[in-house]
């Protein structure tokens, strides 16, 4: 699996789904806490994946 479909995977357990799709980014969302997270959608590495683990850290109050 690519990096950007396990950051999917690790928004989804964390709560988030598919808002809206756009030209650069996808936009995720978690309807409980109203948090929105944008995933690139072109060049996803590794790097963006743990920026993505981070956000979810961090809007979760889990530093």
């Amino acid at each position: 699996m690519n990096q950007r479909m396990l950051a999917i995977i690790d928004l989804k357990k964390a709560g988030y789904v598919l808002e809206r799709h756009g030209a650069n980014h996808d936009i995720y969302r978690n309807y409980v806490t109203g948090d929105k997270i944008p995933l690139k959608r072109h060049d996803f590495n590794n790097n963006d994946r743990k920026y993505i683990n981070k956000e979810i850290r961090k809007k979760h109050g889990k530093n």
